[in-house]
Formats: C-alpha cells, structure tokens, sequence
C-alpha cells in the first residue's frame, strides 16, 4: 500500500513515491496508455493521409482547411478523441487509486461509463477556458507589443506578444491539470471539478509547476539519450524546430508513432506523480483553514 501523505511534503518525495506508484501500476497501465497513445494519433493518421507525399507547408495547410469535410472530419475526431481518452483516463485513475491503496478490483467499465459525461463535459469547459485565456494574453500581448516594438523594433514586440500568449496558456492548464481526478476520485461536477483543481493549486502553482517541469525534463533527456541512435536511421534535422526539413504526411505518420510509443512508456510515471501531486495538493487545501498548522515544506 502506498503510504499517503496526510500532511504535506517536499517536492521530491511526492515526485519519489510518484515514481515507486508509476513503476507498481505499470503491468496493469501499460495496455491502456498504449490504447490512450493510439487515440491520440487518430487525428495524425487522417491529416497524414490527406497530406499524402506532399510536403506540409503553410499554403498546403491553408488548402486542406479550405475543404469543408476536411474540418468537418477533423471536429469529429477531435470529439472522438475526447470522449475516448476521457473514458481512458478514468480506467487509469480508477487503477491508480486500486493500486496505491491495495483495494481489491471493482467493475471498471461501468465505473468509467458512469464518470464519461462529467469527464467529457468539463473536458469541453476547460477548452473553452484555454481559448478565452489565449484570446484575452493575445490582446494584451499585442497592446504590449506595440509599446515594445516602438521602443525596441519589431522582434522585441513579437516576443513579448509570444511570451504572452505561452505565459497564459501554461498558467491555466496548470491550473486546470487536476480536474479528472477531482471527477474520479471524488465525484465532482464538471464545472465543480474545474473549480476544485484551480482551488488546490492555488498558492502552490509555482511548486506544482517545478514538479511537472522536473517530470518532463527528465523526460525528454531519456528520450534524447534513446533517440540519438535513431540519428542514422533519420537525420536530426528532421527532429530540431530551427533545421527541420518540412515534413510529409509519411514523417508526420512516422513522428506520431514514436510518440505513441513514448507516450505508452512514461505515462503511468507521469500519472502517478499526478495522483500523489494530487493528494499532496489536497492536504495542503485542508491546512489552509488551520491558522496554526505547520505546513512542512
């Protein structure tokens, strides 16, 4: 059983018994993020048949967005992917929690069906909450931009107005990060559980923010380390942003295998770090109350 803290902790030993609850639930995890990882790439495979052999540029982009169908299909596998990936999610969760407090196996299928529209719905919301976000940081990256660039030129008012948009965006998904499992392990609403995850990162985002960014540089150093034998087979300037050749619709299909593949790996580290984040997060909710609690760490 995983000992949960009820007080909380130091970053590192929530990122540790993250890590030990990721590496213990990883037999029964790794068939469903790999099926979560696959869901994730139906919008890649679609767009890379579209695309064809052709290689993807911003004109080419422009002409497949002009098809009606072509948008049309990709609304649909975007909501296919969330109802799926929701149901997904619920399953892991539901395991996680069946994993870290060594309870016996319940029904999960209809479990995760139950949790599917609340998942599915607040999943909408928080969608809806980005897209405010990126709308209201890009009008004031833009009004900031223009003071920038008059004083500084215009590479000074696009960066300001980029680190606008990239600032906001990160700060609300951050904030929003906990909702499926305020959904899963406690039953909210999808509004409520929207609410409940900013609620507990609240005064810790900075700290739940170097946990998830310690996760994922780690991460991606284990990729690099793994991908540089891979240089042979495709040069890396097909993988770096600043040299990379334009893709085709076979390189898109290619990149989001391995990422599939990646993606299948690392995710129950990366949901069980969630899941002790999570806890540790409410523990600190609950001592917001208590005047004279000491908070360690």
């Amino acid at each position: 059983m995983l000992e949960l803290d009820s007080a909380p902790r130091r970053p590192m030993r929530v990122w540790r018994q993250g890590i030990e609850l990721g590496l213990t639930s990883f037999p029964k995890l790794i068939a469903l993020t790999t099926v979560l990882g696959f869901i994730g790439l139906l919008p890649t495979i679609y767009m890379a048949g579209e695309i064809g052999d052709a290689k993807v540029s911003p004109q080419s982009m422009l002409q497949l967005f002009r098809q009606g169908h072509f948008i049309f299909s990709m609304l649909l596998l975007q909501l296919l992917v969330l109802v799926l990936s929701s149901f997904i999610n619920a399953l892991i969760i539901r395991r996680l929690d069946q994993t870290a407090r060594v309870t016996q196996r319940t029904p999960e299928l209809g479990f995760a069906l139950h949790k599917l529209p609340p998942l599915v719905l607040a999943g909408i919301l928080g969608f809806i909450t980005l897209v405010i976000g990126f709308a209201i940081a890009a009008i004031i990256g833009a009004i900031l931009g223009v003071v920038f660039g008059i004083i500084f030129g215009h590479a000074a008012a696009m960066v300001v107005t980029e680190a606008c948009i990239f600032i906001a965006i990160i700060y609300i998904a951050v904030n929003l990060l906990f909702f499926q499992f305020a959904i899963v392990l406690d039953g909210k609403g999808p509004v409520g559980s929207l609410n409940h995850s900013c609620a507990l990162v609240f005064r810790n985002w900075w700290r739940t923010f170097l946990v998830l960014l310690c996760t994922i540089l780690i991460i991606i150093g284990i990729v690099i380390l793994i991908a540089l034998p891979l240089a042979s087979v495709m040069p890396l300037d097909h993988w770096l942003p600043v040299t990379a050749a334009a893709d085709t619709g076979r390189t898109l299909l290619v990149k989001g295998v391995l990422k599939l593949i990646g993606a299948a790996i690392f995710m129950p580290f990366m949901m069980g770090i969630l899941y002790v984040l999570y806890h540790d997060l409410k523990a600190r909710y609950a001592l917001r109350s208590v005047p004279t609690a000491a908070i360690q760490a």
